[in-house]
């Protein structure tokens, strides 16, 4: 008689386990986020799951990559973009809701190298940096989609040095598949946010790119229309809160 029971409450174990993952799978939002936000996100979903919510599910890409997703019916529940146009661009399409929107961060634009190969430059206005690269290449996120790459480019042609370098410049799927480039020792150099830089310690800063060289870098969040709403609100207001604030700042990111 034990024998069965036992036999018997295996077996429910086998057929209610699959069930009880799937419900919490569906528990779980989805954040579709910008790729610079990997570590941060990541280390905020531990703490909001050890909060005994369940873990967001993320989705780390360009913003162009994801907001694209979402116009074309990706279930998503949250959206972050690294920058404005791209939210604005499924605002325009009325995919998020817009009394949810807030830009809560910002970031810094940064020159590296790899940390065996450091550059000697100094940016500004006319800095040689096509002579620095010496042949190789310059490895940023997409110029023309990726805000990023967008970033970038708007500071070295406000420096005068984009007609110079733009031949050198390899395009990079996001911000962190450019760092890897220079990881990896396949760029000499490369653009990309001064939290990406500090996330690696296989790369040195050359420099940081003045301010006024190019938009300010901005991190808007939306609750996606269509999701989650309810949940989704309350992993952005945990985003926001002193905990987020906490991360966000000992990772680099400006809070706006």
């Amino acid at each position: 008689m034990n024998f069965r029971r036992i036999v018997l409450a295996l077996l429910a174990l086998v057929f209610l386990a699959p069930t009880a993952w799937a419900q919490s799978q569906e528990r779980s939002i989805r954040v579709f986020a910008a790729a610079s936000l990997t570590d941060a996100l990541n280390e905020l979903g531990d703490a909001y799951a050890s909060a005994g919510h369940p873990r967001p599910v993320f989705n780390f890409a360009a913003s162009s990559v994801l907001a694209r997703q979402i116009d074309q019916g990706a279930n998503a529940d949250l959206y972050i973009s690294a920058d404005e146009p791209w939210m604005d661009y499924l605002a325009e399409r009325r995919l998020i809701d817009a009394r949810s929107r807030v830009s809560f961060l910002s970031n810094r634009l940064v020159l590296i190298a790899p940390i065996d190969e450091p550059l000697r430059l100094q940016i500004r206005h006319g800095f040689d940096l096509h002579r620095a690269l010496n042949g190789r290449r310059l490895a940023m996120a997409d110029p023309d989609s990726v805000p990023a790459g967008r970033y970038g480019r708007a500071a070295l042609q406000s420096l005068g040095v984009w007609s110079a370098v733009q031949g050198d410049v390899v395009r990079a799927e996001n911000v962190r598949a450019a760092l890897r480039f220079v990881e990896l020792g396949e760029a000499a150099a490369g653009v990309v946010y001064l939290t990406d830089a500090r996330a690696s310690s296989r790369v040195t800063i050359v420099g940081e790119f003045p301010a006024v060289s190019y938009p300010r870098i901005s991190y808007p969040m939306a609750v996606v229309r269509g999701g989650r709403a309810a949940e989704a609100s309350a992993f952005a207001a945990f985003l926001q809160s002193g905990a987020g604030d906490a991360t966000f700042s000992r990772l680099g990111f400006i809070l706006q």
